[in-house]
């Protein structure tokens, strides 16, 4: 009995062991992990019948409407332009999205924690997004797990498509929401906000929890059966040895 008792320990502690767990909040911002692809870079133009203008890091970054309608007439933009852009030309980050990356193999549960985003921030009908609060995250799981086989990647999308006409109201119609992820062994996962490439004056910003699913410690009556299993075994391999 002492035998079987001491095994049980063993087994508690390994798989309590096993049973390890990850857990962090990260926030992602409305402008710079904003575009239409994870990994894309940062870039803003004026896009017009006949061709298109870059804007670079070196301009002064804008605040307002009236400023992006300057800088088009100081340097003879052509009249039916629109603003075109991915990311945020004027941060360090010069990538869309955020990540985690070499992942250990396991269930990853994403839950919404916080925040809200607005396209089109600071007015100028550059689209039909003016005043719209959204939570809505995009991920996309590199080497991820569905029905029991190990794909590239598959993309996921957490909270609403649904507008909202403030962020208190925007972050309550997600509140509480979570998807849940199987990733293998060195699996990724990025985030980024989806962005219509038309809006380049975001605002805001998302958190989020990301923390893996511990497996289930088994019954006491399943290790109780393991252990008398191991120990028939050990009792039959002495016999066989002797």
């Amino acid at each position: 009995m002492r035998r079987i008792f001491s095994l049980i320990i063993v087994l508690v502690i390994i798989f309590g062991l096993t049973a390890t767990t990850f857990a962090i909040h990260m926030t992602i911002d409305a402008i710079e992990d904003a575009g239409q692809f994870p990994g894309q870079g940062a870039y803003l133009k004026f896009v017009y019948p006949s061709g298109y203008y870059n804007v670079t890091a070196a301009d002064p970054p804008w605040t307002s409407s009236s400023q992006v309608y300057a800088y088009a007439s100081s340097h003879s933009i052509p009249e039916g332009w629109h603003l075109e852009s991915a990311g945020n030309i004027w941060s360090s980050d010069q990538f869309v999205g955020d990540a985690l990356t070499n992942l250990d193999m396991g269930i990853y549960r994403i839950s919404v924690v916080s925040g809200a985003f607005m396209y089109d921030s600071f007015g100028g009908g550059w689209s039909h997004y003016g005043d719209q609060w959204r939570w809505q995250l995009h991920i996309q799981a590199l080497r991820a797990i569905q029905g029991g086989e190990i794909v590239d990647y598959l993309d996921y999308v957490l909270g609403s498509f649904y507008p909202y006409n403030s962020a208190g109201q925007a972050l309550q119609g997600s509140l509480g929401d979570y998807i849940d992820i199987p990733l293998a062994e060195g699996g990724s996962l990025i985030f980024w906000i989806w962005d219509n490439p038309f809006t380049m004056d975001n605002s805001g910003n998302e958190t989020f929890s990301v923390e893996t699913i511990p497996a289930p410690i088994p019954e006491p009556a399943t290790i109780l059966l393991l252990g008398s299993g191991l120990l028939g075994l050990f009792g039959f391999w002495k016999k066989f040895k002797n």
